[in-house]
């Protein structure tokens, strides 16, 4: 095992999602990383892992579907509107901590933490230290004979240092009009690759007036529309260089992860003059799923420990959204910012041009 500690920095699975989006984000840890978690065994490093990473996984899988849209009234037959935004999610401060004890660990045998009640910080919780003791059965037979001291992560103590706490995730998105009233939205990223780390995202929505399919609302003096949208982000960072793979072993150490976001959502809009007044009803639900594959060399001895696809991550939210914004427009260009009410609720503000 090398205990480099910039190796080991590169492993840390807190900041691999992270690296989607704001690089500046990678915090040095020099005691927290969660590789440490591997010498728990590969179930308790699922489920000590999943807990630490569970409120920001779930924060960006909100923003990214954030910024769908800035009014309910389609555009004209190829009329267009390309815009950026940038959608700020808030994580609940009760999301800083979680209880290892709840966690059904079975090599896990002691718990230390500076953190209050015995819980030990998520990713955005405090920068409290914690400590871990497990016992591993190494030669099978069904008694513990090796033990392992574990220093588990660290918070990164986002309401200190950012003074909230939250996660920023910026999207782009095209949207043009088709037939009879409807916009097709288009969200692409082609894979890029910053460090040992390549993304590439891609996104698909569509936006209906149906106040057109309703007698009666066709001369009243609002737009109305059903959007619906589909985003998915799919993503590998190298992890080689923490623990050595098993003799032999050709195949790189790597997380691979998928995100998959979905959006329908009700679209009221009204536009006086130059600015739009929008708002909207829905529900969002978001899968997103993170694998280590390789083979990781644990304890080397009598008897290796080794590892192979150790982790197995799954993360499922959803919620109802309400959003409420107000969009700017002043020839062809806009500013919009707008407020959804939510599991974690979400600010985002805009800009960019439309035609049409």
């Amino acid at each position: 095992m090398n205990p480099n500690t910039t190796k080991r920095q590169r492993f840390s699975i807190l900041l691999l999602l992270l690296c989607m989006c704001f690089p500046a984000y990678v915090q040095a840890q020099d005691e927290s990383d969660l590789v440490e978690f591997l010498k728990a065994g590969e179930d308790d490093a699922s489920k000590l892992i999943g807990a630490y990473l569970n409120p920001m996984i779930e924060g960006m899988s909100y923003g990214f579907n954030g910024g769908w849209f800035h009014t309910a009234k389609a555009h004209k037959t190829l009329g267009f509107d390309i815009g950026v935004s940038v959608n700020a999610v808030f994580i609940p401060s009760s999301k800083n901590y979680f209880d290892p004890a709840s966690l059904g660990l079975t090599t896990i045998t002691g718990f230390t933490s500076e953190a209050p009640n015995g819980l030990a910080p998520t990713i955005v919780g405090p920068d409290n230290e914690t400590n871990y003791t497990a016992a591993l059965d190494l030669d099978g037979d069904g008694t513990p004979d090796q033990t392992f001291d574990i220093n588990g992560p660290e918070g990164l103590d986002f309401k200190d240092k950012f003074k909230v706490s939250g996660v920023a995730v910026p999207t782009a998105t095209l949207g043009i009009g088709i037939y009879k009233n409807t916009d097709l939205k288009v969200r692409w990223m082609p894979e890029v690759e910053s460090g040992n780390t390549k993304v590439k995202l891609f996104g698909l929505g569509v936006m209906h007036d149906i106040k057109q399919h309703i007698p009666g609302l066709k001369l009243l003096p609002f737009d109305l529309s059903m959007l619906v949208a589909y985003t998915n982000i799919k993503g590998r960072t190298g992890v080689s260089g923490v623990f050595e793979p098993a003799a032999g072993d050709q195949r790189p150490q790597v997380l691979d992860y998928n995100m998959n976001a979905w959006l329908i959502q009700a679209l009221i809009s009204k536009k006086l003059s130059v600015i739009t007044f929008y708002g909207g009803v829905g529900y969002n639900t978001v899968k997103t799923d993170a694998d280590l594959k390789g083979s990781y060399l644990i304890y080397e001895g009598n008897q290796d420990v080794v590892f192979t696809d150790p982790v197995t991550l799954g993360f499922k939210n959803k919620s109802f959204r309400a959003t409420a914004g107000m969009r700017l427009k002043l020839a062809v260009f806009y500013l919009t910012a707008d407020y959804t009410i939510q599991e974690y609720s979400t600010l985002s503000m805009g800009l960019g041009f439309s035609v049409r």
